[in-house]
């Protein structure tokens, strides 16, 4: 189901759309609408949904338990 949204955008923004949507052929709803599935897509996994509090540390303790893993050695 489709619903409306109200929002406001820079001109220069709206103006870009515009063009795009047209040389793309494409409702300008439809154009926004994928862009913003896409940034969903890149977002999903990168959000916190649950914690279990908050370890204080300092920049050199969190430097050294990252570089326990590989994958954040620097």
């Amino acid at each position: 189901m489709k619903k409306k949204l109200g929002t406001a955008l820079d001109e220069d923004v709206i103006t870009e759309l515009k063009v795009l949507a047209a040389k793309e052929n494409k409702k300008l709803s439809h154009l926004i609408e994928e862009a913003l599935r896409q940034y969903l897509k890149r977002k999903q996994g990168r959000v916190v949904k649950k914690t279990e509090g908050a370890l204080r540390a300092s920049p050199q303790v969190v430097q050294a338990i990252l570089e326990e893993d590989e994958f954040y050695a620097s």
